[in-house]
Parts: structure tokens; sequence; C-alpha cells
């Protein structure tokens, strides 16, 4: 199983706050993406702890539901 699949498999199942990098390299996005939309207001919730951004599993969890998108699916009768 590589580093990746590793990460993947229970990144939001544990306990504990992640950290910036991981849940970039989780989401294949980088960490300045992560930057940009907690500049914005945008993105998942995070604790400040000193300096770093700590994100916990179940807000990140959260904010992935809110994020879903349904192409073509339920569009209102014309």
């Amino acid at each position: 199983m590589s580093r990746t699949q590793t990460l993947a498999a229970g990144l939001l199942d544990r306990d504990g706050l992640l950290g910036s990098e991981e849940l970039a390299e989780w989401l294949r996005i980088p960490v300045g993406t992560l930057d940009q939309w907690a500049s914005r207001g945008g993105g998942p919730p995070f604790h400040k702890v000193g300096k770093f951004r700590r994100y916990h599993p179940s807000d990140v969890r959260g904010w992935l539901a809110e994020q879903r998108r349904v192409v073509g699916g339920d569009l209102p009768a014309a």
C-alpha cells in the first residue's frame, strides 16, 4: 500500500487534529490552496494552534458533504 493510500485509508476516521500538509495531500491539492481558502474565509473549518492551522476530521467530513454537487441530477422541471 502506498503512503497516499495509507494516509487516505483512515485520515478522517482517526482521533486528533490534522495538519495542513496532511489534509492537502489527502485532498490532492497544494497547501497553498488551503492557505488561500483560509484567508478568504472558505475551505474546511480549522483551529488555530499558535501559528498553525489544524483541522478536526469531523469538520472536514462536514465541509466535504457541503461541497457535494450533483450534475444533471434533480433539475427543476421547465
